[in-house]
């Protein structure tokens, strides 16, 4: 089903809305959020329904959909840092049901596979993707093999690229690896969306 919106702000309040009556309808909405340009106008068209007395979001559990390796949520430029800047910061979730991949953990792989678990066992109500300029769907990059669960991938020089302004302009900056949920966890999620805007995404879209 394709949804066509004038315009950025159209896509980010349909987005919101998507998110909100579903919220309405179970409190205790199992969200995967994505990070990137595509859902900052979501986020602060949510961030205003809280505001404004429209949205409780004290029983909403979430988990990020990928996240740099190697990078905590002390930097900056990494995934978590950037839910709290534009969402998690500004609403009243409890931190307790905030759960990001530990891209630090020393054991990775171990890491990931907990993850994958409590994914599995909460069951994704609601996740909402970008399109890469590689055509990747968060961080699972094209290829012969698609991984069905939360993994470690390495990023693809065009992924790196897009992703450079956040890391002052330097692709080569951009970590050269991710922690990225699998189709398998996109696929099992009872709503998902994906969201692109702007000319460049067209053709992807197609």
């Amino acid at each position: 089903k394709l949804t066509i919106c004038r315009d950025y702000s159209e896509v980010s309040q349909v987005m919101a809305q998507r998110v909100l009556s579903l919220l309405e309808k179970k409190p205790d909405l199992v969200f995967c959020l994505p990070a990137g340009n595509s859902p900052i106008g979501m986020y602060r068209e949510l961030v205003k329904a809280y505001e404004a007395g429209k949205a409780d979001f004290s029983r909403m559990r979430t988990f990020d959909m990928d996240e740099y390796a190697g990078l905590g949520p002390q930097d900056p430029e990494s995934f978590i840092h950037f839910m709290h800047e534009h969402f998690l910061d500004h609403v009243n979730i409890d931190p307790a049901n905030v759960r990001y991949p530990d891209a630090l953990a020393q054991d990775l792989e171990a890491e990931l596979g907990q993850y994958a678990e409590e994914i599995a066992e909460a069951g994704l109500d609601i996740a909402i993707t970008g399109i890469g300029d590689d055509g990747h769907i968060a961080f699972n990059e094209p290829g012969p093999v698609l991984y069905p669960r939360t993994h470690k991938v390495k990023l693809d020089e065009a992924t790196r690229r897009q992703n450079a302004p956040a890391f002052g302009g330097d692709w080569q900056k951009v970590p050269e690896y991710a922690i990225t949920t699998g189709m398998e966890e996109h696929m099992k999620t009872s709503h998902y969306f994906v969201v692109c805007s702007g000319v460049r995404k067209a053709g992807l879209l197609k």
